[in-house]
């Protein structure tokens, strides 16, 4: 199996935020397609021109101010609610599509990435329905079924979309036969357990029980992580998607108490 081309952290990073809804998934996939596609194009205009050094802080710095304001001014005019902590994480996002291009080795195959992009969008986008269902009995904000035994908001919380994550991209890698391969997970979890805590500590104190908070799933990741290296997973789900899937059943263990 190859590698994939197209920006699996940026991406995945995407469907944690943006999947517990059809309208969000629709529009934010294609913020990052297009943040994909900035960063490889920024970076073979100033390849030749600049050293290596600057190229890569011109491209990051580029990347994710374009991509923050994107997402920014796309979300306002679909009237898509976006806090700040939120929109600081689509910096993160044009970050991880200008890591992308400048370490991944893309070499300007815009169409292969878009082409593995348009997958992984599709499941993105179906995993978004289904969210986005079985959190409430609507599509697209319209309302289908008014209630249900199964409807559960549960299903719009963060663990859940580490779990579409995770799916997403193991269903993409599995039908295009590739694997992610040098991707760090870490810059994913980081900042979203910063963001979206499991649970809350409020009896130590804001600041401890933010820290505590953040550091449990952490070190819980970080140890899963390690005996992932050791489990016998299949190739489309080695790596950034087996280590979201782990991301989302900690979030859901963490979540009973």
């Amino acid at each position: 199996m190859k590698n994939v081309k197209y920006p699996a952290e940026a991406f995945a990073l995407g469907i944690l935020l943006f999947s517990s809804g059809m309208k969000e998934a629709f529009a934010a996939g294609i913020l990052v397609l297009a943040s994909a596609v900035f960063a490889e194009l920024f970076k073979n205009l100033l390849e030749d021109a600049l050293p290596d050094w600057s190229l890569k802080g011109c491209v990051l710095i580029a990347t994710a101010s374009i991509t923050a304001s994107a997402f920014r001014l796309g979300f306002s005019v679909l009237e898509i609610p976006v806090d700040m902590g939120m929109w600081l994480l689509t910096l993160g996002i044009g970050l991880l599509s200008a890591k992308a291009a400048l370490w991944n080795g893309f070499q300007a195959e815009y169409g292969k990435m878009l082409c593995e992009s348009a997958f992984l969008w599709g499941f993105w986008i179906i995993l978004a329905i289904g969210r986005e269902f079985l959190a409430g009995g609507r599509v697209f904000g319209n309302l289908l079924v008014e209630s249900a035994p199964f409807f559960s908001a549960s299903f719009a919380r963060a663990e859940f979309g580490f779990l579409a994550a995770g799916m997403a991209l193991a269903f993409t890698n599995g039908i295009l036969r590739e694997k992610c391969q040098n991707t760090q997970s870490l810059l994913l979890v980081l900042p979203a357990v910063i963001y979206v805590r499991p649970f809350e500590m409020a009896s130590f104190g804001e600041l401890v029980g933010i820290l505590w908070a953040a550091a449990v799933p952490v070190v819980l990741f970080l140890s899963v992580k390690r005996m992932l290296k050791f489990s016998p997973v299949g190739p489309a789900y080695r790596g950034l998607p087996v280590e979201m899937l782990s991301m989302g059943l900690i979030y859901l263990i963490l979540g009973v108490y």
